[in-house]
């Protein structure tokens, strides 16, 4: 049977529960629509556990807690840093080692130079090609070679002649470079050469030829 107010389906015999259609009292019209019945509420059911957490630390209790331990420790941390600082600065300056010497002037002693053709007791058994320095020293004034006055002075005691020696030696020491780079393991027939250059310069050349001593 269908309400013939609201079109809801009712039991013959029954009140419409939506719109309160009497079907025995067809004529009365009902005032107003009557509620429509909510659901009984669920009543909330007790949690057993509800004594147990009551018992428990609250988070927040826990996070003022951690924060209370770690400030302790931030603190022991920068404290035990300065008196490490202070050790530190109490030992002084770290002495550093000698270097080394570098590989170059290593392998460089190992090359005997000569101005002769071989070497006592050494036989040659290639030849490297010929090898040659140069270098340019500033040595002085005209003045500091030969003064005014002067017809012969001896350069080798004093600061010209220091400056020359100097010059020959890094002469050398290229030309033993030199002689690795080629394979060699010796120079002979080595002549040096000092030539004056523009003003107060000189140029300090070296020549040989690098072999293969065996």
């Amino acid at each position: 049977m269908t309400c013939p107010l609201c079109g809801i389906g009712i039991l013959p015999g029954k009140i419409c529960i939506n719109c309160g259609y009497d079907p025995s009292r067809p004529g009365v019209r009902p005032a107003s629509k009557p509620a429509i019945p909510e659901p009984p509420r669920q009543e909330a059911k007790p949690d057993p556990l509800a004594s147990f957490r009551d018992m428990l630390p609250s988070t927040e209790k826990k996070g003022k807690s951690k924060q209370k331990d770690k400030a302790p420790a931030a603190r022991t941390t920068f404290s035990d840093a300065d008196d490490l600082l202070q050790q530190i600065d109490k030992l002084g300056p770290v002495t550093q080692p000698a270097a080394a010497p570098p590989r170059a002037t290593l392998q460089q002693a190992t090359v005997p130079v000569t101005t002769q053709f071989a070497f006592e007791g050494r036989h040659i058994g290639g030849y490297a090609g010929l090898v040659a320095s140069t270098v340019v020293v500033r040595i002085g004034s005209h003045d500091d070679l030969l003064p005014e006055g002067m017809e012969m002075q001896r350069l080798g005691g004093g600061p010209i002649g220091m400056r020359l020696r100097k010059a020959i030696d890094l002469a050398i020491a290229d030309l033993k470079t030199e002689a690795l780079e080629r394979g060699a393991n010796a120079v002979v027939g080595a002549r040096l050469e000092v030539l004056p250059a523009h003003g107060p310069l000189a140029i300090v050349t070296l020549i040989g030829t690098a072999v293969i001593l065996e």
